[in-house]
């Protein structure tokens, strides 16, 4: 693809700078892999942000679907009105998804196919073509777990494959583990995806050359950093609104019964 070139041309100048500082090429994938989500790291969080909107107002849309279970589209123009009043774009979680495709994408080829994108005159070229420094916790990461020979020696390789499930499992309950279970088709089917996607990761690691996999192990752990520090702003953000909420409705219950005092005490007077 044409459109991935570029990307992979810049990705793969980046990983062979950071290895001429560091000259370890999983060190040099982890690295890169940080410096990428820190740059791409406004787009996660409008995603992030999306998505924990579209959670918390579950509760409210399954009130709409059993208030208008027989009449959908009442049920959608109330739905639409809905999004619109708190302010939430269904698509919110998704376009920044769209956009940062193209770099994971080219991540993916670099990673895959690393001679092609590597400039020449980079030592990390030259190593890659020499199997010099490649090794990663006795990892070769230029091939699969599936090639190597030994069960033995695949025990590192199944080690970080799981980590990589493990993490990738825990990053989707951050997210959802206040959703609960829905009876709305789409969310069960959301909920679905969340769960299977990580087995999914896990299985394509197997084939998949180690450094990619050392990509998604670092990648899954600095996003659920990255996540609980979104959640954790929005939780604290939330919570402000809500007292200063409270604090409205005691002060305008203030005014309401000092308008109301004057008023009982002139009767009582009357009254005498």
């Amino acid at each position: 693809m044409a459109i991935i070139e570029p990307f992979a041309l810049g990705i793969g100048f980046l990983l062979s700078f950071v290895y001429g500082y560091v000259p370890s090429y999983g060190s040099s994938i982890a690295i890169l892999t940080v410096i990428i989500n820190i740059i791409i790291f406004p787009l996660t969080l409008r995603q992030t942000r999306s998505t924990k909107r579209m959670q918390d107002v579950q509760p409210e849309l399954k009130r709409l679907q059993k208030k208008h279970k027989d009449n959908k589209e009442e049920l959608n123009k109330e739905i639409a009105a809905f999004y619109k009043e708190k302010g939430i774009n269904p698509l919110g979680c998704v376009v920044p998804l769209l956009v940062q495709m193209p770099v994971w994408f080219a991540l993916f080829r670099v990673l895959r196919e690393p001679l092609l994108f590597i400039p020449k005159s980079e030592s990390l070229f030259l190593d890659l073509e020499n199997n010099v420094n490649i090794l990663f916790f006795n990892m070769d990461l230029q091939i699969p777990a599936s090639e190597i020979s030994t069960w033995i020696e695949r025990v590192p390789y199944i080690v970080v494959i799981l980590m990589v499930v493990a993490t990738a499992l825990f990053q989707q309950q951050q997210i959802t583990k206040k959703q609960g279970k829905s009876d709305n088709p789409q969310a069960q089917q959301m909920q679905m995806i969340g769960k299977v996607m990580p087995l999914f990761f896990g299985f394509i690691s197997w084939t998949l050359p180690s450094g990619l996999v050392i990509y998604f192990l670092t990648g899954n752990i600095f996003r659920i950093g990255q996540q609980a520090l979104i959640i954790r702003i929005e939780d604290k953000k939330e919570t402000n609104e809500k007292r200063d909420k409270q604090k409205e409705q005691v002060e305008d219950e203030k005014e309401t019964n000092q308008e109301q005092d004057p008023r009982k005490n002139r009767k009582k007077r009357r009254r005498k």
